[in-house]
Parts: structure tokens; sequence; C-alpha cells
């Protein structure tokens, strides 16, 4: 099977949770197999965010001067294809020749479109169907997203695929208390916190969150340490705003975008992990948390609940009030044992070895149709 991966739109450290499900799912599909060859089409911008070594992996460069669906379409056929693979949302060329999977990890625009740009609403409206209906197979992060899609798009139900990711492979490796005091020291850690890894797009809620924080500072006198990473989206001035406002700047840690191998200790070091996002087509730091043993509250929306189990406290994420009580409950000693060994449980369901077995498998059976 030769497969071609568009990455096209893939910025490195601007995308979020999509960069590692695509960067691991490629990795772990080159281990599952050597009969697969693997053609990254990749940019000047993206050439190096790959680097795996193998001969069978080759990466293609795309001229971003010209116009890319005819460029595509000349690889596809010199190159003999066999599979077309777009994991980053919509399938490009629409009218590919060779059988195609797009991967389509939620449909956020159509519950909440008054997130979205007018002109990227009016993008994803007019992408998402034709997509769907034009591709071979449509992959998906979780068995909600799945339901969804299908509902939205009139698709039959064997055309989509839910499948589950995981945390990075640095959330396996052994605790290595040098890069521990390391990560505490450059950062300036505080002793307790919460942490909220996400980029701060509309749908991640932080506002709500902060309002908590705000909540548990007035009527509560606590005074909660938060530590959000992330790059800065739509939402950032209104939350720097907010933040000055309400006089919580000694409470809120702003880290940015940070190295993946330094994650995990961020994670360790965190009383919990504060995850108040309305909508979710998975959520990998639910996973990266249970890795980590870090106790999780979480929003109860979307596919949240399906990913967590009953390993995390859930609460409304439009009622700061809720969000305040469940950070107080686990600080409990007893809930925070609980919570940490279901999640080394529930842990147990999630695995990029089976996540590429089941993708590869996807598209030989899209292959021989």
């Amino acid at each position: 099977m030769r497969i071609g991966i568009h990455l096209l739109d893939l910025i490195p450290g601007k995308i979020g949770g999509m960069e590692q499900y695509v960067k691991n799912l490629i990795s772990y599909s080159i281990k599952q197999s050597d009969q697969c060859e693997i053609f990254l089409f990749l940019n000047k911008h993206n050439l190096d965010a790959f680097s795996e070594r193998k001969d069978n992996v080759f990466k293609i460069l795309i001229d971003e001067k010209e116009d890319r669906s005819p460029q595509l379409h000349r690889w596809i056929q010199d190159l003999n294809l066999s599979v077309w693979f777009c994991p980053l949302l919509v399938l490009e060329p629409l009218d590919v020749s060779i059988p195609s999977a797009v991967t389509i990890p939620d449909i956020q625009h159509e519950f909440y479109p008054e997130f979205f740009d007018p002109r990227i609403l009016q993008w994803r409206l007019k992408k998402y169907q034709v997509s769907v209906e034009n591709c071979s197979a449509v992959l998906t992060l979780s068995d909600y997203s799945k339901k969804t899609i299908i509902e939205k798009y009139k698709v039959a139900q064997e055309k989509v695929h839910a499948i589950h990711l995981d945390s990075s492979q640095e959330f396996y490796l052994n605790h290595d208390e040098t890069m521990n005091r390391k990560v505490v020291r450059k950062y300036h850690l505080p002793d307790q916190y919460g942490f909220y890894p996400a980029n701060t797009w509309p749908h991640k809620n932080h506002l709500n969150l902060l309002k908590a924080i705000d909540i548990l500072k007035k009527k509560h006198n606590i005074k909660m340490k938060i530590v959000f990473t992330g790059s800065e989206q739509q939402e950032y001035a209104s939350i720097t705003t907010f933040i000055k406002e309400h006089d919580l700047s000694d409470q809120v840690y702003f880290l940015g975008y940070i190295p993946q191998a330094e994650v995990p200790y961020i994670y360790k070091n965190a009383s919990f992990l504060v995850f108040p996002s309305l909508y979710e087509g998975f959520g990998i730091p639910l996973v990266e948390a249970m890795r980590t043993k870090t106790p999780i509250i979480c929003s109860n929306s979307a596919s949240i609940p399906e990913v967590v189990g009953d390993s995390a406290l859930l609460f409304d994420p439009n009622d700061p009030e809720e969000i305040a009580l469940k950070m107080l409950e686990v600080l409990n000693d007893t809930t925070r044992s609980e919570l940490r060994s279901k999640a080394v449980k529930q842990a147990e369901k999630f695995c990029w070895e089976k996540c590429a077995r089941i993708t590869l498998q996807v598209f030989s059976e899209i292959e021989v149709h």
C-alpha cells in the first residue's frame, strides 16, 4: 500500500492536539507495517517537523507559490499512490482519483458557529460536507464525534470510524528528577497549582475558569494559582483584560508553547488538571493527565465524559461557581487518591499502536473497494 498524506496545513506549534495526532499516527504507522510506503506532502514551513528516517518514508515538497491541487494530482498519479489521506479536517483535492480518507476531529462549528470568524465558518460549512461526501472513509476521534457527523451530514454509519488517540511517547518515559527540577526552576512553578494546556480559542473557555478563580479568591479567601500553556489565539486579549480587571496577575502563569519533553513535568507538579472546554472531539490532555496520575476535573460536555469515564470530577463548564467548588473538592486527599486509581485503569483504553493499526485497517479496506 502506497499512502500519500496531505500535511500542507500543518503549522508546527499552532494547531494543538491535531499536531500530536498526526505525528504519532505517522510514527506508529511506520512501526506497524513494513508493507506500507508513506509519502509525506509538506511545505518549506513544516519540512523539518518530521524526522522519520525509514526506507519506506518519503518527503514531497510542494511549492506554495503554485496552485496546490494540480501539483497534488500530478504527484498522486506519478507516484502511483493507492490511498490518499487528509488528516487535517478536509479532503484536498476534492476530486482525487484514488481511495481517500479524511480526519474530521469534530464539527464544533455546527454547535458553536459564533466562535468562528465568518470567513472560516463559511469555509467549514462549504468544505466539511463535500469532503464527507467525496471521500471513501471519514476518521474521527470519539463515538460522540462519529454520532454528530452521521447526524449532521446524513452519512452512512459504516463510512465513519471512531478511533481514540493517546498521549505522546514522552508520557511513557520514566520520571527524571533532574529534568523535573529544571522545569520547575525554568518556569518558576508555584508549589500548588491547577494546570490547563490549551490555545486561547473561544471554545477552550478560559474566561469561565478565571471567573471560578475569582470566586475562590473573593468568596473563599483562597488564591488558587493556574498555569496555562498554549499559543495566543482569539480570546487572549479578553483573557488578559479579565486578569488585570480582577487583580489575578499573581495567580495566573502564562507559559506559552513549551517543548514536548517538558510537558509531563508540568502535569506531575500540578495539583490537578482543570479542563473547562465547551467542545472537544477527544481531548488529549485528559489522557496526558491520566498517564501522569494528575487528578482531573473537567467539563461534562461533548466527548469529554467518554474519554474520562469515571476517572474525573465533572462540572458544567458554563457555571463558574461549580468549577470553583470542584477545584476545592479535588484538593481533598481521599478524592485525589481515588481519582488517580481510576485514571490508571481508564488510561489502559488508549494506545497509539491500536490507533495506527485500526487506521491502516481502514486504509486497506478502502483500497480494496
